[in-house]
């Protein structure tokens, strides 16, 4: 049996030569550390194990948001590089209570190269414990410890275009404030904002971005919207929530665009059922990591028996063994660093990867969705349709199907209308892979469902 790839099924396999490459060298490589030097020092300069800060000073936004200069604690001016929309993790304590949040760095990376300088917007978040123990204890002078910036919330030319448009709902809106910025100074990218908030009040940064929507008139549309007046008066621009109607009326023709997305759930929740009309690619819609509200109860296979019962928590960090109770409606996350530990978390949304851990014993519930294998199921997926089901006639003609994909009761099949055997082999992987696709499919489906039938009492924006 041969096996004849073709197109872009040549281009997947000879993408993954590199890491193939990679691991050799890594295999290869002495085991010795290296000793230190130059590059070593450089290398620990640009890519640091964390940070230690110095708030310069602190700025209010708004009544209920606080905006913090920081610095190197030791005068350096030098700050790692970033790009715009990532954000720095911020570690708290409070007693024996120990605890992160993931704040999005709202000045621009030119800000931080020239002025020496990150800057932070934090929330005062009702019930909340990192943002009032920062917006009370805070202030210039004081040393903060933090992460390396991290994150993968940024616009990338090559892989999304140069047109964006970036939804922001309350808080959400501080990591378009750098990728605007950023975009607009360094780039060719054309730019919609939309923001959405309470009242007027809440509208953070909007003499920032109307500076900008006059500077670059041709490049960059600002549109606030509230959902109500603020204390001052009438609001006299637009009001109610974003929809896909506002959407289109701000970015006409926008079929070809990425969207960039960041708010709180309720707004993210709208916007899914808003947007779904339009069939968008899973690789043209960026979300921002946001930090879970765990309310496992509303998600599909949840025992529902289980929501009311507490657990002991046996962790092993490092050399390290701890016991330490938790509930069944909290995260492990939170259960550990509310006993006093410091498990390892950046993003506590589940992209970084930072605190996966291996369950030794026990049950463990996650909500459903697409995972890494899942993702990139669905772009091999892709690929291997586009190269193996389509053979040019050479004569011009359309292409003719070589093999058929059909898919009935969530089954996928795959037929061959000839007696050649070129890309069999690779007609399986892609039967398997379809197969993941459509599992992933149902588990979006079931999370829409379960999102539609969560109670909110609240608006989008909050």
């Amino acid at each position: 049996m041969s096996v004849t790839l073709r197109g872009p099924v040549r281009d997947v396999l000879a993408f993954v030569a590199p890491f193939r490459e990679r691991s050799r060298r890594f295999r290869d490589a002495p085991g010795e550390p290296k000793a230190p030097g130059h590059v070593t020092e450089l290398a620990k300069a640009l890519h640091p194990a964390g940070l230690q800060l110095r708030i310069l000073s602190v700025r209010d936004d708004s009544p209920t948001t606080r905006t913090y200069r920081l610095a190197q604690a030791d005068g350096s001016a030098c700050l790692p590089p970033f790009r715009a929309g990532q954000y720095l993790s911020v570690f708290v304590e409070a007693g024996e209570v120990r605890a992160s949040r993931p704040y999005s760095i709202s000045s621009t990376p030119d800000e931080a190269e020239g002025g020496g300088y990150y800057e932070l917007t934090v929330k005062n978040a009702p019930g909340g414990f990192c943002a009032p123990l920062i917006l009370g204890t805070w202030e210039p002078g004081t040393t903060v410890r933090c992460s390396a910036p991290a994150g993968v919330f940024y616009h990338e030319p090559l892989r999304d275009g140069e047109r964006l448009v970036c939804l922001a709902g309350g808080c959400g809106v501080t990591p378009f404030r750098s990728i605007v910025g950023d975009a607009l100074a360094h780039g060719r990218a054309s730019l919609a904002l939309i923001h959405g908030a309470t009242d007027p009040t809440e509208l953070l940064f909007s003499g920032y971005f109307g500076e900008l929507a006059v500077r670059y008139p041709e490049r960059f549309s600002y549109l606030p919207i509230v959902e109500r007046d603020g204390p001052a008066g009438v609001w006299g621009g637009e009001r109610g929530y974003i929809t896909a109607a506002l959407i289109e009326r701000l970015a006409p023709d926008a079929s070809d665009a990425a969207y960039f997305i960041s708010g709180p759930d309720a707004m993210r929740r709208f916007l899914a059922d808003e947007l779904a009309p339009w069939g968008l690619p899973s690789r043209r819609t960026r979300l921002e990591a946001a930090p879970a509200r765990f309310g496992p109860e509303a998600w599909p296979g949840y025992p529902r028996d289980a929501s009311s019962l507490a657990f002991t928590l046996e962790a092993r960090i490092g050399p390290e063994t701890v016991s330490v109770p938790a509930a069944a409606n909290e995260t492990l996350l939170v259960a550990m660093e509310r006993a006093g530990l410091r498990p390892p978390s950046l993003c506590r949304a589940g992209e970084c990867g930072w605190c996966r851990s291996r369950l030794v014993e026990g049950r463990c519930y996650s909500p459903p969705g697409p995972g890494a294998l899942m993702k990139l199921a669905r772009v091999l997926a892709q690929y291997l349709t586009y190269g193996i089901y389509q053979t040019e006639t050479g004569n011009g003609s359309p292409p003719t199907p070589r093999y058929v994909l059909e898919v009935a009761d969530g089954v996928a099949t795959i037929e061959r209308r000839t007696s050649e055997v070129d890309g069999a082999l690779a007609v399986g992987a892609a039967e398997r892979l379809i197969q993941l696709v459509l599992r992933t499919g149902r588990m979006q489906r079931a999370e829409a469902e379960a999102r539609r039938a969560r109670p909110t009492s609240r608006g989008p924006y909050r």
